[in-house]
Protein backbone atom coordinates (compact mmCIF):
# COMPACT_ATOMS: atom_id res chain seq x y z
CA UNK A 1 0.00 0.00 0.00
CA UNK A 2 2.85 2.38 0.88
CA UNK A 3 4.44 1.72 -2.54
CA UNK A 4 1.12 2.39 -4.28
CA UNK A 5 0.70 5.60 -2.29
CA UNK A 6 4.23 6.72 -3.20
CA UNK A 7 3.65 5.91 -6.86
CA UNK A 8 0.38 7.85 -6.76
CA UNK A 9 2.09 10.85 -5.12
CA UNK A 10 4.89 10.76 -7.71
CA UNK A 11 2.33 10.70 -10.52
CA UNK A 12 0.46 13.66 -8.99
CA UNK A 13 3.70 15.63 -8.65
CA UNK A 14 4.58 14.93 -12.28
CA UNK A 15 1.12 16.04 -13.38
CA UNK A 16 1.43 19.22 -11.30
CA UNK A 17 4.86 19.90 -12.82
CA UNK A 18 3.40 19.40 -16.30
CA UNK A 19 0.53 21.80 -15.56
CA UNK A 20 3.01 24.36 -14.21
CA UNK A 21 5.21 23.92 -17.27
CA UNK A 22 2.29 24.30 -19.66
CA UNK A 23 1.03 27.35 -17.80
CA UNK A 24 4.10 29.43 -18.60
CA UNK A 25 6.63 29.03 -21.40
CA UNK A 26 9.69 31.24 -21.03
CA UNK A 27 10.72 33.24 -24.10
CA UNK A 28 13.74 35.54 -24.26
CA UNK A 29 13.46 38.29 -26.90
CA UNK A 30 16.92 39.48 -28.03
CA UNK A 31 16.95 42.92 -29.72
CA UNK A 32 19.19 45.90 -30.45
CA UNK A 33 17.01 48.08 -28.22
CA UNK A 34 13.43 49.05 -27.45
CA UNK A 35 13.04 52.56 -28.83
CA UNK A 36 9.78 53.19 -30.64
CA UNK A 37 10.02 51.77 -34.18
CA UNK A 38 8.25 49.10 -36.23
CA UNK A 39 10.08 45.93 -35.17
CA UNK A 40 10.45 47.12 -31.58
CA UNK A 41 6.72 47.85 -31.35
CA UNK A 42 5.98 44.29 -32.50
CA UNK A 43 8.32 42.86 -29.85
CA UNK A 44 6.67 45.11 -27.26
CA UNK A 45 3.23 43.78 -28.14
CA UNK A 46 4.44 40.17 -28.28
CA UNK A 47 5.86 40.56 -24.76
CA UNK A 48 2.38 41.52 -23.55
CA UNK A 49 0.55 38.80 -25.49
CA UNK A 50 -0.19 35.23 -24.34
CA UNK A 51 0.47 36.41 -20.78
CA UNK A 52 -1.41 33.43 -19.39
CA UNK A 53 0.78 31.00 -21.33
CA UNK A 54 4.10 32.76 -21.69
CA UNK A 55 6.63 34.60 -19.53
CA UNK A 56 8.74 36.96 -21.60
CA UNK A 57 12.02 38.72 -20.90
CA UNK A 58 13.74 41.30 -23.13
CA UNK A 59 17.50 41.44 -23.70
CA UNK A 60 18.72 44.72 -25.22
CA UNK A 61 22.22 44.80 -26.69
CA UNK A 62 22.74 48.49 -27.51
CA UNK A 63 20.12 50.61 -25.75
CA UNK A 64 16.95 50.24 -23.75
CA UNK A 65 14.46 52.89 -24.87
CA UNK A 66 11.03 53.99 -23.79
CA UNK A 67 9.31 50.70 -24.61
CA UNK A 68 11.71 48.83 -22.32
CA UNK A 69 10.81 51.15 -19.46
CA UNK A 70 7.10 50.60 -20.06
CA UNK A 71 7.58 46.83 -19.99
CA UNK A 72 9.53 47.08 -16.73
CA UNK A 73 6.63 49.00 -15.21
CA UNK A 74 4.36 46.10 -16.22
CA UNK A 75 6.62 43.55 -14.53
CA UNK A 76 8.53 42.26 -17.58
CA UNK A 77 12.22 41.52 -17.02
CA UNK A 78 14.51 43.68 -19.16
CA UNK A 79 18.25 42.96 -19.40
CA UNK A 80 20.77 45.40 -20.88
CA UNK A 81 24.22 44.09 -21.89
CA UNK A 82 25.75 47.35 -23.22
CA UNK A 83 27.43 46.07 -26.37
CA UNK A 84 30.65 47.84 -27.30
CA UNK A 85 31.44 49.02 -30.83
CA UNK A 86 33.03 46.45 -33.09
CA UNK A 87 33.12 42.73 -32.32
CA UNK A 88 32.31 42.46 -28.61
CA UNK A 89 33.19 38.91 -27.56
CA UNK A 90 32.18 39.66 -23.98
CA UNK A 91 28.55 39.77 -25.11
CA UNK A 92 28.49 35.98 -25.46
CA UNK A 93 29.33 35.55 -21.78
CA UNK A 94 26.81 38.19 -20.66
CA UNK A 95 24.02 36.67 -22.74
CA UNK A 96 24.88 33.18 -21.49
CA UNK A 97 24.48 34.46 -17.92
CA UNK A 98 21.04 35.87 -18.76
CA UNK A 99 20.01 32.59 -20.40
CA UNK A 100 21.10 30.58 -17.34
CA UNK A 101 19.28 32.96 -14.99
CA UNK A 102 16.01 33.26 -16.94
CA UNK A 103 15.96 29.70 -18.33
CA UNK A 104 14.10 30.24 -21.62
CA UNK A 105 12.76 27.41 -23.73
CA UNK A 106 12.88 29.75 -26.75
CA UNK A 107 15.38 32.51 -27.60
CA UNK A 108 13.81 34.78 -30.23
CA UNK A 109 16.49 36.92 -31.92
CA UNK A 110 15.40 39.92 -33.99
CA UNK A 111 17.80 41.04 -36.76
CA UNK A 112 21.32 39.79 -37.55
CA UNK A 113 23.46 41.21 -34.76
CA UNK A 114 21.15 39.99 -31.97
CA UNK A 115 21.05 36.62 -33.77
CA UNK A 116 24.85 36.36 -33.88
CA UNK A 117 25.33 37.24 -30.22
CA UNK A 118 22.26 35.27 -29.13
CA UNK A 119 23.64 32.18 -30.87
CA UNK A 120 27.02 32.65 -29.17
CA UNK A 121 25.34 33.05 -25.79
CA UNK A 122 23.16 29.99 -26.30
CA UNK A 123 26.25 27.97 -27.31
CA UNK A 124 27.95 28.89 -24.02
CA UNK A 125 24.83 28.42 -21.89
CA UNK A 126 23.86 25.14 -23.53
CA UNK A 127 20.11 25.69 -23.30
CA UNK A 128 17.20 27.14 -25.27
CA UNK A 129 16.24 26.87 -28.93
CA UNK A 130 16.67 29.80 -31.32
CA UNK A 131 14.16 31.50 -33.60
CA UNK A 132 15.71 34.17 -35.83
CA UNK A 133 13.46 36.82 -37.38
CA UNK A 134 14.63 39.30 -40.00
CA UNK A 135 12.43 42.40 -40.06
CA UNK A 136 14.00 44.36 -42.91
CA UNK A 137 16.84 44.68 -45.39
CA UNK A 138 19.78 47.07 -45.56
CA UNK A 139 19.84 49.65 -48.33
CA UNK A 140 21.65 49.17 -50.61
CA UNK A 141 21.17 45.41 -50.22
CA UNK A 142 24.74 44.17 -50.71
CA UNK A 143 26.02 40.94 -49.12
CA UNK A 144 29.69 39.96 -49.36
CA UNK A 145 30.79 36.40 -50.08
CA UNK A 146 32.45 36.06 -46.64
CA UNK A 147 29.19 37.01 -44.93
CA UNK A 148 27.28 34.51 -47.05
CA UNK A 149 29.76 31.71 -46.38
CA UNK A 150 29.65 32.41 -42.63
CA UNK A 151 25.85 32.18 -42.69
CA UNK A 152 25.92 28.97 -44.70
CA UNK A 153 28.72 27.38 -42.68
CA UNK A 154 27.78 28.31 -39.12
CA UNK A 155 25.22 31.00 -38.30
CA UNK A 156 22.31 29.55 -40.29
CA UNK A 157 22.77 26.23 -38.49
CA UNK A 158 22.39 27.83 -35.06
CA UNK A 159 18.70 28.64 -35.55
CA UNK A 160 16.15 25.88 -35.20
CA UNK A 161 13.68 28.12 -37.09
CA UNK A 162 13.92 31.31 -39.19
CA UNK A 163 11.13 33.70 -40.11
CA UNK A 164 10.92 36.61 -42.52
CA UNK A 165 8.17 39.23 -42.44
CA UNK A 166 7.36 38.92 -46.16
CA UNK A 167 8.12 36.77 -49.21
CA UNK A 168 10.53 39.41 -50.49
CA UNK A 169 12.66 39.11 -47.34
CA UNK A 170 12.45 35.31 -47.37
CA UNK A 171 13.85 35.26 -50.89
CA UNK A 172 16.71 37.55 -49.92
CA UNK A 173 17.55 35.44 -46.87
CA UNK A 174 17.88 32.35 -49.03
CA UNK A 175 19.38 33.78 -52.23
CA UNK A 176 21.66 36.53 -50.87
CA UNK A 177 22.37 35.41 -47.31
CA UNK A 178 22.72 31.66 -47.84
CA UNK A 179 20.19 30.70 -45.17
CA UNK A 180 18.77 27.15 -45.47
CA UNK A 181 15.49 27.38 -47.43
CA UNK A 182 13.81 24.58 -45.49
CA UNK A 183 14.09 26.57 -42.24
CA UNK A 184 12.74 29.91 -43.51
CA UNK A 185 9.03 30.68 -43.41
CA UNK A 186 7.04 33.89 -43.70
CA UNK A 187 5.17 35.31 -40.74
CA UNK A 188 3.64 38.60 -41.81
CA UNK A 189 3.60 41.50 -39.38
CA UNK A 190 0.28 42.12 -37.71
CA UNK A 191 -1.36 45.12 -36.03
CA UNK A 192 -4.19 45.79 -33.59
CA UNK A 193 -6.83 46.67 -36.19
CA UNK A 194 -9.38 47.75 -33.59
CA UNK A 195 -7.01 50.39 -32.22
CA UNK A 196 -6.71 52.18 -35.58
CA UNK A 197 -10.17 51.80 -37.12
CA UNK A 198 -12.22 53.92 -34.70
CA UNK A 199 -11.74 57.39 -36.17
CA UNK A 200 -13.26 59.07 -33.11
CA UNK A 201 -10.76 61.94 -32.82
CA UNK A 202 -10.81 63.29 -36.37
CA UNK A 203 -12.21 66.68 -35.41
CA UNK A 204 -9.85 67.19 -32.48
CA UNK A 205 -6.68 66.27 -34.32
CA UNK A 206 -7.53 68.38 -37.38
CA UNK A 207 -8.22 71.36 -35.12
CA UNK A 208 -4.84 70.79 -33.42
CA UNK A 209 -3.13 70.87 -36.83
CA UNK A 210 -5.15 73.88 -37.98
CA UNK A 211 -6.75 71.96 -40.83
CA UNK A 212 -10.29 72.56 -42.11
CA UNK A 213 -12.65 69.82 -43.28
CA UNK A 214 -12.26 70.90 -46.90
CA UNK A 215 -8.52 70.06 -46.93
CA UNK A 216 -7.23 66.66 -48.02
CA UNK A 217 -4.59 65.64 -45.49
CA UNK A 218 -1.79 63.23 -46.41
CA UNK A 219 0.16 61.56 -43.62
CA UNK A 220 3.53 59.81 -43.60
CA UNK A 221 4.70 57.92 -40.48
CA UNK A 222 8.28 56.78 -40.01
CA UNK A 223 11.75 57.52 -38.73
CA UNK A 224 13.52 60.29 -40.65
CA UNK A 225 16.33 58.33 -42.29
CA UNK A 226 17.66 58.51 -45.85
CA UNK A 227 16.11 55.14 -46.73
CA UNK A 228 12.64 56.47 -45.83
CA UNK A 229 13.16 59.32 -48.35
CA UNK A 230 10.70 61.85 -46.94
CA UNK A 231 12.50 64.41 -49.12
CA UNK A 232 10.86 62.94 -52.22
CA UNK A 233 7.44 63.24 -50.56
CA UNK A 234 8.13 66.93 -49.86
CA UNK A 235 9.23 67.62 -53.44
CA UNK A 236 6.17 65.77 -54.77
CA UNK A 237 3.96 67.80 -52.43
CA UNK A 238 5.20 71.00 -54.08
CA UNK A 239 3.72 69.77 -57.38
CA UNK A 240 0.50 68.70 -55.63
CA UNK A 241 0.01 72.18 -54.20
CA UNK A 242 0.17 73.69 -57.70
CA UNK A 243 -3.05 71.83 -58.50
CA UNK A 244 -4.66 71.35 -55.08
CA UNK A 245 -3.96 74.48 -53.06
CA UNK A 246 -5.74 73.28 -49.91
CA UNK A 247 -3.85 69.96 -49.66
CA UNK A 248 -1.86 69.42 -46.46
CA UNK A 249 1.01 67.09 -45.51
CA UNK A 250 1.71 65.66 -42.06
CA UNK A 251 4.87 63.85 -40.99
CA UNK A 252 5.06 61.78 -37.81
CA UNK A 253 8.43 60.64 -36.51
CA UNK A 254 11.89 61.75 -35.52
CA UNK A 255 15.37 60.93 -36.74
CA UNK A 256 18.63 62.22 -38.23
CA UNK A 257 17.07 63.58 -41.44
CA UNK A 258 14.28 65.58 -39.76
CA UNK A 259 16.27 68.82 -39.73
CA UNK A 260 17.18 68.62 -43.41
CA UNK A 261 13.55 67.86 -44.33
CA UNK A 262 12.32 70.89 -42.39
CA UNK A 263 14.91 73.00 -44.19
CA UNK A 264 13.89 71.58 -47.59
CA UNK A 265 10.20 72.36 -46.96
CA UNK A 266 11.08 75.95 -46.11
CA UNK A 267 13.33 76.36 -49.14
CA UNK A 268 10.56 75.05 -51.43
CA UNK A 269 7.96 77.34 -49.86
CA UNK A 270 5.62 74.62 -48.53
CA UNK A 271 6.56 74.70 -44.84
CA UNK A 272 3.31 76.50 -44.04
CA UNK A 273 1.31 73.56 -45.43
CA UNK A 274 3.33 70.82 -43.71
CA UNK A 275 3.07 69.72 -40.08
CA UNK A 276 6.15 68.02 -38.61
CA UNK A 277 4.68 66.45 -35.48
CA UNK A 278 7.75 64.57 -34.25
CA UNK A 279 7.44 61.35 -32.25
CA UNK A 280 3.86 60.80 -31.09
CA UNK A 281 2.10 58.34 -28.80
CA UNK A 282 -1.30 58.96 -30.42
CA UNK A 283 -0.61 57.79 -33.99
CA UNK A 284 -4.09 56.30 -34.21
CA UNK A 285 -5.63 59.74 -33.54
CA UNK A 286 -3.44 61.38 -36.19
CA UNK A 287 -4.43 58.73 -38.74
CA UNK A 288 -8.09 59.37 -37.95
CA UNK A 289 -7.54 63.01 -38.94
CA UNK A 290 -5.95 62.11 -42.30
CA UNK A 291 -7.46 61.27 -45.70
CA UNK A 292 -4.57 59.52 -47.40
CA UNK A 293 -1.37 57.70 -46.38
CA UNK A 294 1.96 58.13 -48.13
CA UNK A 295 5.13 56.03 -47.96
CA UNK A 296 8.18 56.92 -50.07
CA UNK A 297 10.77 54.41 -48.81
CA UNK A 298 13.60 53.35 -51.10
CA UNK A 299 13.63 49.95 -49.39
CA UNK A 300 10.99 48.31 -47.22
CA UNK A 301 10.07 44.82 -46.06
CA UNK A 302 6.60 44.65 -44.47
CA UNK A 303 5.79 48.11 -43.20
CA UNK A 304 3.90 48.29 -39.91
CA UNK A 305 3.05 51.93 -40.62
CA UNK A 306 1.27 50.93 -43.84
CA UNK A 307 -0.75 48.31 -41.97
CA UNK A 308 -1.76 50.90 -39.38
CA UNK A 309 -2.85 53.34 -42.08
CA UNK A 310 -4.86 50.66 -43.88
CA UNK A 311 -6.47 49.70 -40.55
CA UNK A 312 -7.60 53.33 -40.30
CA UNK A 313 -9.28 52.90 -43.71
CA UNK A 314 -6.80 55.15 -45.50
CA UNK A 315 -5.99 54.62 -49.16
CA UNK A 316 -2.24 54.43 -49.73
CA UNK A 317 0.31 55.95 -52.11
CA UNK A 318 3.45 53.86 -51.67
CA UNK A 319 6.66 53.08 -53.50
CA UNK A 320 6.72 49.67 -55.18
CA UNK A 321 9.78 48.39 -53.35
CA UNK A 322 10.60 45.23 -51.39
CA UNK A 323 7.55 43.67 -49.75
CA UNK A 324 5.23 46.66 -50.28
CA UNK A 325 3.35 45.01 -53.22
CA UNK A 326 2.54 42.12 -50.85
CA UNK A 327 0.76 44.63 -48.62
CA UNK A 328 -0.75 47.17 -51.03
CA UNK A 329 -2.75 45.88 -54.00
CA UNK A 330 -2.13 48.39 -56.76
CA UNK A 331 -5.41 49.90 -57.95
CA UNK A 332 -7.40 48.18 -55.20
CA UNK A 333 -6.11 49.35 -51.82
CA UNK A 334 -3.81 52.08 -53.08
CA UNK A 335 -1.49 53.31 -55.82
CA UNK A 336 2.06 51.99 -56.20
CA UNK A 337 4.65 54.46 -57.50
CA UNK A 338 8.35 54.46 -58.39
CA UNK A 339 10.84 54.91 -55.56
CA UNK A 340 12.78 58.18 -55.68
CA UNK A 341 10.68 59.49 -58.58
CA UNK A 342 9.08 62.84 -57.72
CA UNK A 343 6.79 62.87 -60.78
CA UNK A 344 5.51 59.36 -60.07
CA UNK A 345 4.87 60.07 -56.39
CA UNK A 346 3.14 63.37 -57.16
CA UNK A 347 0.98 61.63 -59.78
CA UNK A 348 -0.17 59.02 -57.27
CA UNK A 349 -0.97 61.69 -54.70
CA UNK A 350 -3.00 63.77 -57.16
CA UNK A 351 -4.87 60.72 -58.48
CA UNK A 352 -6.31 60.06 -55.02
CA UNK A 353 -6.62 63.65 -53.80
CA UNK A 354 -8.84 64.37 -56.80
CA UNK A 355 -11.18 61.40 -56.30
CA UNK A 356 -12.72 61.10 -52.85
CA UNK A 357 -14.88 58.14 -53.84
CA UNK A 358 -11.87 56.15 -55.00
CA UNK A 359 -10.02 57.02 -51.78
CA UNK A 360 -12.87 55.75 -49.63
CA UNK A 361 -13.31 52.52 -51.65
CA UNK A 362 -9.59 51.78 -51.51
CA UNK A 363 -9.51 52.58 -47.81
CA UNK A 364 -12.32 50.12 -47.08
CA UNK A 365 -10.64 47.37 -49.14
CA UNK A 366 -7.37 48.01 -47.34
CA UNK A 367 -9.08 47.68 -43.97
CA UNK A 368 -10.62 44.37 -45.03
CA UNK A 369 -7.24 43.15 -46.32
CA UNK A 370 -5.53 43.83 -42.99
CA UNK A 371 -8.32 42.04 -41.13
CA UNK A 372 -7.93 38.99 -43.35
CA UNK A 373 -4.16 38.69 -43.58
CA UNK A 374 -2.30 41.08 -41.26
CA UNK A 375 -4.04 41.18 -37.89
CA UNK A 376 -2.11 41.05 -34.64
CA UNK A 377 -4.01 37.90 -33.66
CA UNK A 378 -2.81 36.05 -36.76
CA UNK A 379 0.80 37.08 -36.16
CA UNK A 380 0.79 36.21 -32.46
CA UNK A 381 -0.96 32.92 -33.14
CA UNK A 382 1.65 31.79 -35.65
CA UNK A 383 4.58 32.78 -33.45
CA UNK A 384 2.98 30.90 -30.55
CA UNK A 385 2.74 27.80 -32.75
CA UNK A 386 6.43 28.13 -33.65
CA UNK A 387 7.39 28.60 -29.99
CA UNK A 388 5.42 25.48 -29.04
CA UNK A 389 7.09 23.45 -31.79
CA UNK A 390 10.55 24.57 -30.69
CA UNK A 391 9.81 23.91 -27.02
CA UNK A 392 8.20 20.52 -27.70
CA UNK A 393 4.79 21.63 -26.46
CA UNK A 394 1.49 20.61 -27.97
CA UNK A 395 -0.51 23.37 -29.63
CA UNK A 396 -4.09 23.56 -28.38
CA UNK A 397 -6.56 22.25 -30.91
CA UNK A 398 -4.07 19.96 -32.62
Amino acid sequence: MRELRCDSEKTMRKEEELVTKRRSMRVLQVVHGMKRAGAEQLVFEMARANCGKMETAILCLDEEGELAERLREEGVKVYFTRRRAGLDWGQARKIAEVIREFGPEVIHCHQYTPFFYGAMGRWLAGQGRILFTEHGRHYPDVVGWKHRMFNWGWLGRQAEAITAVCEFSRGRLIEKEGMPAEKVEVVYNGVDVERFCRGEERGRIRAEMGVGEDAVVMVQVGTFRKVKDQATAIRAFVKVRERFSTARMVFVGDGPELGSCRKLAKELGVDGAINFLGQREDVEAILSGADLMVMTSLSEAHSVSLLEGMSARLAVVATSVGGVPETVEDGKTGVLVKGGDVESVAGGMMELIGDGGKRRRMGQRGYERVLEYFSREKMHGRYWEIYCKLAGWEVEGE
